[in-house]
């Protein structure tokens, strides 16, 4: 069985090039299937819907990624990011109580298909508010716009060579930081190694309403303001306190000796654990 993930989520990378993934795009699952029936491969396809999955079919409803294609056999998605029921808990001998398929089976007869086509849409258009109000503020925008990925921002600064600042001292991790401090969990994140790339996502939820994302707006610009007025001593003197006594940035080491000369996984180039999707 192919197993694909429905949302991509990060910049792919080769030795020669580089290939941009948008964060929070849609795999294009019916072209694998396509390829897969007209080359007479007998292997079905399991989709891994774990956010797309309460999204997609109410704000793209005409993308085909589902039993719609011939080989997707199974489809799983969480109800927890985007299906509004709370993930169940684990039990005393750690197995999952149902509680959560009660209440997704609960809310999919309450909402019915208008009222999650309602949501979902209005958690786009929330998205497509900020991605809108970031670019004007001079962000570089990574994620799809208009329901064509998931309802998400994906965010970088500019560099000098498109127009950036060639004054600026400080990083996404900085912003990322500074945010933290004014009640905002925006994770910054580094991309693929030697993409030298990196970027903040926020990832609108249900809860995230049009003057919540103004509130966010509003201390992105303070949270600048404070940056640009910090020298770049001090920030790197704040950045080497975190990482020493607040965050395990800097900290993993290879948490095994046969991977610390190994010239062919990313572990043992970078020291990165995640694989690159």
């Amino acid at each position: 069985m192919l197993g694909i993930s429905l949302e991509a989520s990060t910049v792919k990378a080769t030795t020669n090039r580089r290939v941009h993934v948008q964060p929070g795009e849609y795999e294009d699952v019916k072209a694998i299937n396509d390829l897969l029936v007209e080359r007479n491969i007998d292997v079905p396809i399991h989709v891994d819907a774990a956010s797309g999955g309460f999204v997609a079919p109410f704000v793209v409803p005409d993308l085909e990624w589902d039993f719609r294609c011939e080989k997707v056999v199974s489809i799983n998605v969480s109800g927890h990011k985007y299906g509004l029921v709370y993930p169940s808990s684990f039990t005393l001998n750690f197995s999952k109580g149902a509680s959560q398929v009660i209440g997704q089976y609960y809310q999919l007869i309450r909402l019915g298909k208008h009222g999650y086509r309602a949501i979902m849409s209005n958690l786009t258009r929330t998205a497509d508010y900020l991605t809108e109000t970031l670019e004007r503020k001079g962000f570089v925008i990574m994620s799809e716009r208009s329901g064509a990925g998931l309802p998400l921002v994906a965010f970088r600064f500019r560099t000098p060579e498109e127009g950036g600042s060639a004054e600026r001292h400080y990083d996404e991790f900085a912003l990322a930081h500074h945010l933290r401090s004014r009640g905002w969990v925006v994770p910054a994140y580094t991309m693929a190694p030697n993409s030298n790339v990196k970027m903040l996502r926020v990832v609108v939820r249900e809860d995230f309403t049009k003057s919540r994302c103004d509130s966010l707006i509003n201390d992105i610009i303070l949270c600048l303001g404070l940056l640009d007025e910090t020298d770049l001593e001090s920030i790197k003197k704040r950045e080497e306190y975190i990482k020493k006594h607040i965050s395990a940035v800097g900290k993993g080491k290879h948490s095994h000796p046969v991977y610390s000369n190994e010239t062919h996984s990313l572990q043992g180039k970078t020291g990165k654990t995640h694989a690159i999707c």
